[in-house]
């Protein structure tokens, strides 16, 4: 079964790499694009994923967020302090980690969606 080239276009700008060839960075910061790939120069730097990230890392989040918090609600042996502090360090953390990899795929999804028009 052949593998989709959108598919792995998106796994290429998830890892943070060039949705074209897969070997140059997609980012030149925490989120800040290339303008271009230094391996093959493709320009990545004119695709912009714009809103859709933090959207989707919110709608990813929130459902188990929310379950943390109601988990965390039963504890009442830990301290109030410890459980918030916990889950704040938890979903900044997870946001932190999540927001690069979901605007990578992203940039890849739009890439391999150009690719075909």
């Amino acid at each position: 079964m052949a593998v989709s080239p959108s598919l792995i276009a998106a796994l290429r700008g998830a890892r943070g790499r060039c949705p074209a060839c897969g070997k140059g960075r997609l980012f030149a910061g925490y989120l800040k694009q290339t303008g271009a790939c230094a391996a093959c120069g493709a320009a990545t730097g004119e695709i912009e994923a714009e809103d859709g990230p933090p959207w989707l890392t919110v709608l990813l989040l929130g459902p188990l967020l929310a379950a943390l918090t109601f988990i965390a609600a039963r504890h009442e042996t830990w301290p109030l302090w410890i459980r918030l502090a916990g889950l704040g360090t938890f979903a900044v953390a997870a946001v932190l980690m999540l927001l690069p990899r979901i605007k990578g795929g992203l940039i890849g999804v739009l890439w391999g969606m150009r690719e075909r028009s």
